[in-house]
């Protein structure tokens, strides 16, 4: 939103007031985060409609919101339920990839435009075959090679936090799929989620069919912490995922302390960097 950060923080207070949305903050050892506003109310959607505000209520929304209200994340927040509170940080991750390719799209000297953005249910309930791998000692050598069993195969998921796409001056368009990692998630898990979109998008190129894109340009990462990157980077070249003695450009990183680091305004108030010149 533009205009009046005060103004919107006042509104938001207004409209939860009137109980037409929800928020709570993330608990703090000291002090509580800033508050996280969202819709878990079906006559939120009703108010909308009336004032035209909303042509139609997509039945994608109305689920939302229903799992909005069942999920009580405020209530969750109180009770300091971390499993809630996880999902919920790993949500605005994305949501803050989101928020900053928007606003980069509509910086007028970035020439790059955001025309398309998808995250939730849509993405999910894809899968791929991939061929067992076996890894065996080189003789004399401390060294493995990694064998692919063609006969037997297992399906892994296939599901990306979201998908965006990036058009260019030249009218040239770039897909990519973003994943969002906490770091709770083992690097045994992470080969296997490496390993799966290497073979649906390289080897099977099966998202021209559950995504409807081509060509994929790149897998992007966002992790905690550059110590973590860095393994995870090693991890996306290792040979359970793309093959013995071949290199691959699928998989893009970036640490979420380049987007969140604090810095001071000449207002006197901290923010996130991400909101710089917002």
């Amino acid at each position: 939103m533009g205009g009046n950060e005060d103004v919107t923080q006042r509104r938001l207070r207004r409209l939860w007031e009137a109980g037409v949305i929800t928020r709570f903050a993330f608990p703090g050892i000291r002090t509580n985060s800033e508050f996280i506003y969202y819709v878990d109310n079906r006559q939120t959607l009703d108010l909308l409609s009336e004032h035209q505000r909303l042509s139609t209520i997509p039945p994608q929304m109305e689920d939302e919101i229903r799992m909005n209200r069942e999920a009580d994340y405020a209530g969750a927040a109180i009770r300091g339920q971390h499993m809630k509170l996880g999902f919920l940080r790993h949500s605005l991750m994305i949501s803050r990839m989101h928020f900053m390719l928007e606003m980069s799209a509509r910086n007028v000297d970035s020439h790059v435009n955001l025309t398309d953005w998808r995250q939730g249910a849509e993405l999910r309930g894809h899968k791929v075959e991939v061929p067992e791998i076996v890894s065996r000692r080189i003789a004399r050598t401390n060294e493995y090679s990694w064998d692919e069993h063609d006969y037997r195969t297992f399906r892994l998921p296939v599901e990306p936090d979201a998908m965006f796409s990036l058009q260019f001056p030249d009218n040239r368009t770039s897909h990519f799929c973003y994943e969002a990692d906490r770091g709770s998630m083992p690097m045994a898990d992470m080969l296997k989620k490496f390993r799966a979109y290497y073979h649906f998008i390289k080897r099977q190129q099966k998202h021209k069919e559950a995504f409807g894109v081509h060509p994929i340009r790149a897998v992007l990462v966002e992790t905690t912490d550059e110590p973590r990157a860095r393994k995870l980077m090693e991890l996306a070249q290792h040979p359970a995922v793309i093959g013995d003695g071949k290199r691959s450009s699928l998989f893009w990183f970036a640490i979420s302390p380049l987007f969140a680091a604090p810095i001071d305004t000449t207002s006197g108030k901290s923010h996130s960097e991400y909101l710089a010149g917002c």
